[in-house]
């Protein structure tokens, strides 16, 4: 009965993670991981994750404050940012391929950056 968000999308284990959403109480946030990765690099993530258990991935800034040079609201943008950018360039890439259509991957962005935390965290 325990619910599980795997912090950081058990990076570098993403592959790992998505075979851990079998199970019906495992979701996982992709925060910090827009901070490590390219966009491209974290589209592809994304895309097998949104192609799997679209219901199961969350979006975190992870924003904290490197210091005075890069307090919270730089790293809070870039993240955003690089979230962004990431899901995009994943939605495009499967409403390119025929997977999903446009309507779909507005659905699963929804999701993505607010749907899905809202309905596991019980928000309003």
């Amino acid at each position: 009965k325990t619910t599980f968000v795997i912090v950081h999308g058990g990076y570098p284990y993403t592959r790992q993670t998505n075979a851990m959403f079998g199970k019906p109480n495992v979701y996982a946030d992709f925060s910090m991981q827009t901070l490590l990765l390219y966009p491209r690099a974290l589209s592809e993530v994304l895309r097998d994750w949104l192609e799997s258990y679209p219901d199961r991935v969350l979006f975190g800034t992870d924003a904290f404050s490197f210091g005075p040079a890069v307090d919270w609201p730089e790293v809070a943008w870039l993240s955003n940012a690089t979230a962004r950018q990431a899901l995009a360039i994943a939605l495009t890439g499967m409403m390119n391929d025929g997977e999903i259509t446009r309507e779909r991957a507005l659905e699963l962005a929804r999701m993505v950056l607010h749907d899905n935390a809202a309905k596991l965290y019980k928000l309003k």
